[in-house]
């Protein structure tokens, strides 16, 4: 991480603030249905893991429904990123994540650090680096990823807590 990219991990780190202070909680779900977002389950999306679509002006999440509990958790926090980040771009054309976490795309990316963002509280992430535990086991502790927990700690660190950056398999999730 460069010092270019620390006031985009803020700008992000304070969407999610405020959208937790207006939502009350951090549950992709529960955030959806309050900002009115449909969470669709279609099937057939095959090798898609979900995407994030503005049609006619309603905004929809659609989730593959043959995922684990797990990764439509965090695939839908991954599309309320780019509702909250690039909900205009989105009213062109849809957001489709093949591989959730390869960064091909600045949106991406900022989706990606948005989830992580959204999933795991500060001082939960500060606790567990300082009891030492691993990536592995911060997403088990977190129902997340290890890559999750990775972004989690780049957020840290632009924020100015003196964590070391995590190495991370960007194509954890694919099929």
């Amino acid at each position: 991480m460069n010092k270019s990219t620390r006031p985009q991990l803020r700008r992000i780190a304070e969407a999610v603030r405020r959208l937790v202070l207006r939502c009350g909680t951090r549950d992709p779900y529960r955030i959806a249905k309050l900002l009115g977002i449909y969470v669709l389950y279609p099937e057939g999306l095959l090798h898609l893991k979900g995407f994030y679509r503005v049609i006619e002006g309603k905004r929809f999440i659609f989730l593959n429904s043959a995922g684990s509990e797990q990764e439509k958790r965090i695939v839908c926090a991954h599309e309320l990123g780019h509702d909250a980040l690039h909900r205009e771009y989105a009213e062109k054309r849809a957001f489709q994540e093949f591989e959730l976490f390869g960064h091909a795309s600045r949106h991406e990316y900022e989706a990606n650090l948005f989830l992580a963002e959204l999933l795991i509280e500060d001082e939960e992430m500060l606790t567990y680096v300082k009891e030492g535990k691993s990536s592995e086991e911060i997403a088990t502790l977190t129902e997340t990823a290890p890559t999750v927990a990775a972004l989690k700690c780049e957020m840290l660190i632009a924020r100015g807590h003196p964590l070391r950056a995590q190495g991370y398999d960007s194509g954890f999730l694919r099929k």
